[in-house]
């Protein structure tokens, strides 16, 4: 419930610690995450944080208010193999539930969720889980697929609640866990809004700019979207689109970019705030091979940009006459569905009210964090 000035009410009785753990402090969808809840907790909740170093995230919650004792460093790997530091994880977050004495552990991303479940139960704390995407999901070879479905399905057992960020997780979660069924809820991600002077409200008459906005590593495929670029402009369409991020595969993006000699294509460099940037742009795309609920395709929304994006994960749970989704590793379909955007131009204005009444609707900040909070509110009051 929210007070008139916007803020979260709760009983009073009702004052608790929250522990949040996540794997890694860069700039992402889980990071953004874990703000926007900061941003919305109640006065009577104290957040502590456990994250593998200094970075974006720490930085952000220092510009929240949030105390350099509130933040914990503790060294954590996704590799499966460094047993080493896996152990000194576990023991080092023991140390500061011992410490802090939360009285809920809510834990992000595949590393940071291992050690948050664990923890809890030796501790005997709740714990609730928040799957952006599942690591099983896709992405790597048939015995990983195996061993993260063992994995997870052994750690929903000390899992309180499993927040799914898209139905579309959630069903796969139940399809793979269904004796957990009961435990596993979708909230959808949600962003505060932006300053009007950052939303959409002129769009290009002769070109068509696409702007995408991504960590390039292996879930990411940038590769398809330029590739069905440049042979659009080939056709002789007017298309202008340019990449900013960063990522294990940035080399491998320019290269490519390179490749293709389409003065049209430019990669833009690394961003870190990028709603004053979307304004420049008609369309906001982001192709890929998997994704749990991307925040970046709702701040796009927010904004107010029409969405071309690929049809996994919960993409498709952010269409609604506001975009067209693109057939995954299809460069055919993406092609197809850049040749309707640009056929189809005068008509821009109405795809980009969908994208902004939908997230009006479903994805506001406010939303997500409501929902989340009645799962604390639950949860502690057991």
């Amino acid at each position: 419930m929210y007070s008139q000035k916007g803020e979260l009410v709760v009983s009073e009785s009702l004052s608790k610690k929250i522990l949040y753990i996540i794997t890694k402090p860069d700039l992402g969808g889980a990071q953004k995450y874990l703000l926007e809840l900061t941003k919305g907790l109640p006065k009577n909740f104290t957040p502590y944080f456990i994250m593998s170093t200094s970075g974006y995230l720490s930085n952000e919650l220092k510009t929240l208010g949030i105390k350099d004792e509130q933040i914990f460093f503790v060294p954590m790997t996704n590799s499966i193999v460094d047993l080493k530091t896996h152990i000194k994880s576990h023991l080092d977050t023991l140390k500061i539930i011992k410490q802090i004495k939360p009285d809920l552990i809510h834990c992000n991303s595949m590393t940071g969720g291992i050690v948050g479940r664990i923890c809890g139960f030796l501790t005997r704390t709740p714990v609730i889980f928040t799957a952006h995407g599942w690591t099983f999901s896709g992405g790597y070879s048939k015995a990983k697929i195996l061993f993260y479905k063992v994995l997870e399905t052994f750690l929903a057992i000390f899992t309180q609640k499993i927040i799914c960020v898209s139905e579309y997780d959630r069903q796969i979660g139940i399809k793979t866990m269904p004796f957990f069924k009961n435990k596993m809820v979708t909230i959808h991600n949600g962003i505060s809004d932006i300053p009007e002077e950052f939303k959409k409200k002129e769009f290009s008459k002769d070109e068509l700019k696409i702007v995408m906005i991504s960590r390039f590593c292996p879930p990411k495929d940038p590769y398809t979207l330029i590739s069905a670029v440049h042979e659009s402009n080939k056709d002789g369409l007017n298309i202008k689109l340019d990449l900013f991020g960063y990522g294990e595969e940035l080399d491998k993006v320019i290269d490519f970019i390179t490749k293709q000699n389409d003065a049209n294509i430019q990669y833009r460099g690394e961003i870190y705030d990028v709603i004053p940037l979307l304004r420049n742009y008609d369309i906001y795309t982001l192709i890929s091979n998997k994704e749990g609920l991307p925040i970046g395709i709702i701040e796009a929304m927010c904004a107010g940009l029409p969405l071309l994006v690929s049809d996994v994960g919960g993409n498709s749970e952010c269409i609604r006459s506001n975009g067209y989704l693109v057939k995954q590793q299809d460069i055919a379909d993406c092609k197809k569905q850049i040749k309707s955007l640009w056929d189809n131009r005068e008509n821009i204005f109405s795809l980009a009210h969908n994208s902004r009444k939908f997230f009006e609707e479903e994805f506001s900040a406010e939303k997500m964090v409501v929902k989340t909070f009645r799962l604390y509110e639950g949860i502690c009051r057991v």
